[in-house]
Order: structure tokens, then sequence, then C-alpha cells
């Protein structure tokens, strides 16, 4: 029921005869009743500028994007964790460095042992002021500010972990990668947004928030509000347009994405421990 073509890089939606037109430079890709934009930031922007969806495009360009530098580095030795660290851990927000708000543990989350070989390979985040400060051009980004953001954010690595300045072990492998269209600084808090004049709508997890949970959730609305759409046979348009206009409120939140739920278990957690004092 489903054909899937990739490598395909869509370069414009044209409307004609009451079909979407999909080109990929200059080469036709076919004709569909509906489209789906499942896209963000510049390039949803410029394969909407042309498109004739002047409200969806003008809900697109009210998204408001933070940049984050992410960092992989690949150790010889296991990094030392705080004292009060029981077990290896997975992943932890970071808190209070300016240079790391998140630090993952890939190796830990591949193994059921304690005890893993080497390389020990570890995935950071910065912050999203961090990843401003230092923002290039992703598509090329100069060796020279490759160079600094690792050295900073290494360094947070050692100040998150408590370590004495200089004492981090130089890793064997590091990679160094600008996500200039990271996480939403804004949402407008809805599933999906259709335009049922133009037959096209808009998914992503930045419509709820950030995570994989509202990227499922927006996704299967959507899907699921356009096969409604298309049963009616199109005669009520005005009863399936939906966040056409919805303002976006500020998402507060960490910079690396939100964990519904999470807060209001830390929350409880906190009370508790306030309570038992």
């Amino acid at each position: 029921m489903i054909e899937v073509v990739r490598p395909c890089w869509i370069s414009s939606i044209e409307p004609y005869n009451g079909m979407w037109h999909l080109n990929e430079n200059g080469k036709h890709r076919g004709q569909f009743d509906a489209t789906v934009i499942a896209h963000n930031g510049k390039c949803a922007n410029r394969l909407l500028s042309s498109s004739g969806l002047p409200l969806i495009a003008r809900q697109m360009k009210r998204l408001d994007l933070s940049s984050i530098w992410a960092l992989l580095a690949a150790f010889e030795d296991p990094l030392p964790l705080p004292s009060k660290t029981v077990t290896p851990f997975e992943g932890a927000f970071v808190k209070g460095i300016d240079s790391i708000s998140w630090m993952g543990n890939n190796t830990q989350k591949l193994s059921n042992s304690q005890h893993v070989c080497p390389p020990h390979c570890w995935t950071f985040f910065s912050t999203a002021p961090f990843g401003k400060r230092n923002k290039v051009p992703q598509e090329n980004i100069p060796s020279a500010t490759a160079e600094k953001v690792k050295q900073l954010m290494l360094a947070g690595v050692e100040n998150a972990l408590g370590l004495e300045t200089g004492s981090l072990k130089t890793p064997i492998y590091t990679r160094v990668q600008l996500w200039g269209a990271a996480l939403p600084t804004n949402t407008p808090g809805i599933p999906c947004i259709f335009d049922p004049l133009g037959r096209t709508g808009i998914c992503g997890d930045w419509l709820l928030g950030s995570s994989l949970e509202a990227a499922a959730i927006s996704g299967l609305s959507l899907g699921n509000h356009i096969a409604d759409f298309l049963k009616s046979g199109g005669s009520r348009p005005d009863e399936f347009a939906v966040g056409l206009h919805t303002d976006f409120h500020p998402l507060q939140g960490h910079d690396i994405g939100q964990f519904p739920g999470l807060e209001s278990n830390m929350d409880i957690c906190e009370t508790e421990v306030l309570l038992r004092a």
C-alpha cells in the first residue's frame, strides 16, 4: 500500500488539475492528492515559498529553532564518574555548564554488563546559548571553529564530572557537528496543522514540544485527519482546517528535548525529600 522512494530530495511542489505534482531538481516524481511537510527550518520554508500555501507557510515561519553542537568522543578507558554514581549511567542532564547540556554513554546503552571493552563512546550536546554564540554554516564548518568547540565541550565534560582541570584523558577519536535547526523554542501545542483547501499538512515533534512521543502522536494525528478528510470527499473543508491560525507560545524545557512526565516525577521526589527533612 505504500511506496517509499529514497534517496529523494523534493525541490518543488506544484498544484495542477487538482493534484500536487512533486519534482526533484526538475525530475517529475509523481502526482498526489495530498502532501505532508514533515520537516522544518529553511528547507521547509524554501519548499513552501512558491507552493501557493500562504497559511501553511506563515505558520512554518513562526517556528523558531535553536542551534546546538554535538560532540562524539571515544575514549580508551571509561570516564571517571563522580563518586556518588553507583553504576555507569546511560545519560544525564548537565546544569550550570555553558558548553554541555547532555551527556550520553553510548557504550553503556549497548551493553548489558558493567564491564565493557573499549572504545568507550560518548555523545555530548551543548546548550542552545553556546550553539548560538558559536554558530557557523553547518555544511562547511571551519577547522578552527570545530577545534575550539571541541576543546570547550571537553572542558565542560571535565567540569561536569568534577575532575581537576587538564586531567581528562584525550579521546582517541572525536567529531563535532553543528545542529543548525535543532530544537524549537516555541510551539503551537497542537498535534498537527492541515489546510483542507490546499490538501497539505504539517507534522513534527515541535508541534507538541520536542520528543519522540510528540513526533509519533503528530504523525498519527495528521495521517488520521487526512484520511477522514479524503473519506468525506472534501465537501466540508472548513470542518477539517486545523491549526492555521493557532498562536505559538514559548517552550520551556531542556536544550536537548522534552521528556513528558519526567518533570512532574522530579517535583514529586523533591517534595518527598523536603517533607522528610
